[in-house]
This record gives C-alpha cells, structure tokens and sequence, in this order.
C-alpha cells in the first residue's frame, strides 16, 4: 500500500490539455524519509535530534544507523529498495493518474451553535422573538421520553476532527520540487500535515504547459 506524509500547501486551478478546467491542490511531500528493517518498508517524516525521541523511536532509529530520528513513522507495503535515511521522492510511490484517498484534520471552528454546526434554520423573526432566532428549539419532549436521546445534535465544537476524502486523483508530479498537484479539496489549513494513500490506477490526459 503505496502512501506518503505531505504539507498541504494551496489550491488553485489548472487546466488540461483539452481546456478543462479544474480544482486542484498543492502538496509538498518533502521530508519523507525511507527506512527498512527486514521485510517491514517504514516512512518516517519529519527529522528530528535522537535527543528528543523515546526509547522506542531512537532504539529503532539507531538499529538502522541513523543519526536523526523521525516525528512520525508509518509502515508501507511497497516493493523498494534504497539507503536507509535517504529521501523519497513522488515518483517512487505514485504516477500521474493515481487514484488516491487523503486524510487530514478539518480546520476547527470553535464553539459553534446549532445553525452553524449543523445547518439549523433557527426561530421565526417575528412579534417579539428577540433572542431566539439563532435558538435550536425543543431539545425533547416532555413526560415520554423525559430525557434526550443519544447523539441529539446541539451546539459544541466544530471541526478539528479528522477527514478522508476518498477517490481523488493525482493529475501531476515533479521530483525536482517534491510537489504533487492532487485534483479535488483536501481538508485542512494551509501546512497542515494530511496522508496521501494510493488506492487504484488511473489515468489522466496530463496538463496544459504554463507559458512563458
């Protein structure tokens, strides 16, 4: 199973070859770093001084030989071989086409009420309703059931939860600057961390070469 860790950076739009225009963003996937102990092929992201690792991660980081240990590790099933401590690039683990999902943590929103959290239409604005326009109402009935049900949606915080978007494309690559344009929204803020993970092959017509 084919994944890399990735910095979402922008979106923006790019157009096709045929002139279609469409949705796209920007990932920087630089900082991957290729580990294997055995047949286990681990990516470790984001270097960091053994100094500041646990006995785990830096046991595991010295066994390889490394003098830097990793913020965040994963174990991949993929077919590759290279130095241990050396960079991945994109092309190692995707092509133009791929079909991948990609998780990331949803931008938080806070405390949020009812109509903003979960799209609530509020009270009527009229005769005297002063303060319950942006209400929620009724949370139960009375007597039966004289209680609340499971999962009632109320007001609480919004966001910061994590989100896959699923069935996304790569639509182009480039090792030089370690980027990977993926079409579609990604959750996120900008140079929020998210996973990019391989899920079929595809294919794609490529993109317009940007003039000048």
């Amino acid at each position: 199973m084919k994944q890399l860790y990735a910095i979402k950076r922008e979106s923006t739009q790019a157009w096709t070859k045929s002139g279609k225009r469409i949705p796209v963003t920007v990932l920087h996937v630089d900082g991957n770093v290729y580990m294997k102990q055995g047949e286990k092929v681990t990516i470790g992201f984001q270097k960091i001084a053994l100094e500041k690792l646990g006995s785990l991660k830096k046991g595991f980081a010295k066994k390889l030989g490394m003098t830097f240990g990793m913020k965040k590790t994963k174990e991949v099933l993929v077919d590759l071989e290279k130095e241990h401590g050396t960079d991945l690039l994109p092309s190692e683990m995707f092509t133009v086409g791929d079909i991948v999902d990609v998780c990331g943590t949803s931008k938080g929103m806070g405390f949020a009420g009812g109509m903003k959290l979960h799209g609530f239409h509020g009270g009527p604005r009229t005769h005297g309703q002063s303060d319950r326009a942006r209400a929620p109402g009724a949370s139960s009935s009375g007597t039966t059931p004289g209680r609340l049900y499971k999962n009632k949606r109320m007001a609480g915080r919004g966001g910061n939860r994590q989100v896959t978007v699923e069935n996304l494309q790569i639509v182009s690559m480039n090792d030089e600057t370690k980027e990977i344009l993926v079409k579609g929204v990604i959750p996120g803020a900008i140079n929020g961390m998210v996973i990019v993970l391989k899920v079929a092959d595809g294919k794609f017509e490529g993109l317009q070469e940007k003039k000048g």
